[in-house]
């Protein structure tokens, strides 16, 4: 029968023609045709990765996670305000008075305010280098108490309402 296929000749350790068999077998191919698949796979298998590209995504996947982390923690602060704001207005006499006792917030860092507004502290120093006035409104839109913020130095204050 006539191919374009080349003819090879090679010898075996009995170890490895025992398992080129058992291919052949399992495969139901023939010893040309095995040999092929072999080489095939052998040659058009993907490149394993150097050590540097598998460092290189382990730091992107757990800087991903950290921020991700970051994220559920100021879910689950503002998660936690919420629920002791419920909590308080169960609580409370309905005959209280008209006005409520305001809750002083103290400043906060930008790690603490990015708990307690559901964000990373990166996306917090992102939103208030575009602004004051727009980094209020900002936050106002996130906090669970509809609180404005500003920053003063360092650190994140209330707006007194």
């Amino acid at each position: 029968m006539a191919t374009k296929n080349i003819r090879i000749v090679g010898y075996l350790p009995p170890y490895y023609h025992q398992k080129l068999r058992d291919y052949m077998v399992e495969q139901s191919l023939t010893e040309s045709a095995a040999l092929a698949k072999i080489i095939k796979q052998f040659f058009e298998a993907v490149p394993a990765l150097s050590a540097e590209t598998v460092a290189s995504e382990t730091r992107e996947t757990f800087a991903q996670l950290r921020s991700e982390i970051a994220d559920l923690h100021g879910r689950v602060a503002a998660l936690e305000t919420a629920e002791i704001q419920r909590q308080f207005n169960k609580t409370s006499p309905k005959n209280f008075g008209a006005e409520q006792p305001q809750i002083t917030l103290r400043p906060l860092k930008a790690a603490d305010l990015a708990k307690r507004l559901g964000v990373s502290a990166e996306t917090i120093e992102t939103a208030a280098a575009k602004g004051s006035s727009s980094f209020v409104e900002w936050s106002k839109r996130r906090d669970p108490g509809s609180r404005a913020w500003h920053k003063k130095g360092n650190f994140y204050h209330p707006n007194p309402d």
